[in-house]
């Protein structure tokens, strides 16, 4: 039998049409990368985590909590260490006085 060749498919070039590009507005990535710095604090996220956990979720999601540590890390931890100084400085203060009333007691024994 003989060979019967087919002819070749030839592929048309795709003509692209170039494409409408509109100007972006630039960002002042400086002040942004300053801002999220501030903001962004991987340990202060982490101890909120933990605080609010140890302390109880009484009722509230795990997720609500990441959720306001994300956002709020640094004034939560904040407002607890204001709240560990104050319980500090009444232990100190009860030391004192102990100290003291220890020392007047020694006195009536000398």
């Amino acid at each position: 039998m003989p060979v019967i060749k087919k002819p070749k498919k030839t592929k048309k070039p795709i003509v692209r049409k170039p494409k409408k590009t509109t100007q972006k507005l630039k960002l002042p990535t400086a002040s942004l990368a300053l801002t999220q710095a501030k903001t962004k604090n991987t340990s202060a996220y982490y101890d909120c985590c933990a605080n609010q956990t140890k302390a109880g979720l009484k009722g509230v999601k795990i997720t609500q909590i990441c959720h306001d540590c994300k956002h709020n890390a640094l004034t939560i931890n904040a407002k607890r260490q204001v709240a560990k100084n104050q319980a500090a400085q009444k232990i100190q203060e009860g030391y004192k006085r102990l100290g003291q009333g220890l020392k007047e007691l020694m006195a009536h024994y000398k």
